[in-house]
Formats: C-alpha cells, sequence, structure tokens
C-alpha cells in the first residue's frame, strides 16, 4: 500500500480490493487493525491508517510536480472509464495512484461508517 503512487494500475485495484474486504470482514481484530487510527503497535508494525498517512505527505511533495493537476486528474479520470483515449502519459502512474487512493478512502470511510454501532438510547 505504500507503493501505490509507483505501481501499475491494475495491481493497486487488486490490492485495494483485498484491504477492502478485509476492512469489511466482521472480524474485531481485523477492524481493529484495518480501521481504527488510534491502535497502539510496537515500534517496527504499521497500521493501515499510518501507511496512509505517509502516502498522503508523499502525494503532497510529488504533485508539486504535476501542472494542471485538477485538469489532468479528471482526464485521467476520463481515460479510466473509457471516454478519453488522449491522456498524457506524463506522470500517468501518479495520477492513477491518486485516483485509487481517493476511491479507496471513500470505500473505507463508508465501511467504518456502516461498522459503527448503533447508539441504543
Amino acid at each position: 500500500m505504500g507503493r501505490i503512487l509507483e505501481q501499475p494500475y491494475e495491481l493497486n485495484l487488486q490490492l485495494t480490493a483485498v484491504l477492502s474486504r478485509l476492512s469489511a470482514f466482521s472480524h474485531p481484530l481485523l477492524h481493529e487493525y484495518l480501521l481504527n487510527p488510534y491502535i497502539h503497535l510496537s515500534h517496527s508494525s504499521r497500521s493501515l491508517f499510518s501507511v496512509l498517512i505517509r502516502v498522503m505527505g508523499e502525494l503532497m511533495q510529488r504533485i508539486q510536480q504535476v501542472s494542471n493537476l485538477t485538469d489532468r486528474l479528471l482526464n485521467t479520470r476520463r481515460n479510466l472509464l473509457g471516454l478519453d483515449h488522449d491522456a498524457r502519459l506524463e506522470h500517468l502512474t501518479l495520477l492513477k495512484g491518486v485516483i485509487i487512493l481517493e476511491e479507496f478512502c471513500k470505500e473505507l470511510a463508508a465501511i467504518a461508517f456502516v461498522k459503527l454501532p448503533l447508539d441504543q438510547d
């Protein structure tokens, strides 16, 4: 997951699909490890949250190199949907990684929301 901005699009799709399925699985340890940003781990261990934070920091540095970022992301998204076949190759892996990361974070948020315990008043 830490290399999502450098890996091929297809690999990122597979990786995020597996992590989403594991996050949605009803198991307290998986839930704790994958969805709890405050989990205490040993020094050498990393949670999904800490990896995502590190990737976001790297992303903020790397997008500085991309001109017209908003337009390029929109064009890349259109290209992935098959609506536009004129995607520029420059920074394409990074842009696809950003789109996968955005969609994965939305999916994780939805999973966490659905798994929230209901208040029993």
